[in-house]
């Protein structure tokens, strides 16, 4: 993940780097997907509300000329969430994402 700025109203957007493979094995991990399901926007029922996630392939970047990584626009939108529900929301999602390293 390279970076979390707040949208507009209620949302969250995350510039990633990361390929739709990956980008589904993890939202799996945070939410569930069910076989087939459209990745591209999906809803779920959180709490009290609601949180659409959106994503979007972006240009890669290439660095140095040789390595080329992959980039998207996460977007979280939260509706009728309490700040609690979201917090515990984001907390999963952003563990779900976390990759190793040092």
């Amino acid at each position: 993940m390279t970076g979390a700025a707040p949208a507009s109203g209620n949302a969250i957007e995350k510039i990633m780097s990361i390929s739709m493979a990956e980008y589904a094995a993890s939202l799996d991990k945070a939410i569930g997907l069910t076989q087939g399901e459209q990745i591209t926007c999906v809803a779920r029922a959180v709490g009290s509300g609601r949180v659409t996630i959106t994503f979007e392939t972006l240009t890669p970047v290439r660095l140095g000329g040789l390595l080329e990584l992959p980039r998207a626009r996460v977007t979280l939108t939260f509706a009728g969430l309490s700040e609690r529900e979201r917090n515990a929301f984001l907390d999963r999602f952003d563990l779900a994402f976390q990759r190793g390293g040092g």
